[in-house]
């Protein structure tokens, strides 16, 4: 795979993590260990993603009430 590619098997991966963070500025750092990062972005969603053997898993948090038709 090179530069710029997206692997086929991470396609939706990528799209949803563009949707959610591309553009948008890190407002706070709320958890930083060796295997998690958590990420408050600007419009309150939060980001989390997880090291887990040989792979990086992420989690998606929308505010409570938040409209999901972004």
């Amino acid at each position: 795979m090179g530069h710029g590619q997206i692997s086929k098997f991470l396609f939706e991966d990528y799209q949803m993590l563009t949707r959610y963070m591309e553009g948008k500025a890190i407002k706070k750092i709320l958890n930083c260990t060796e295997t998690n990062i958590t990420m408050l972005m600007e419009d309150g969603i939060i980001i989390d993603f997880s090291n887990l053997e040989d792979e990086i898993l992420f989690d998606i948090r929308l505010p409570i009430g938040s409209n999901n038709s972004n």
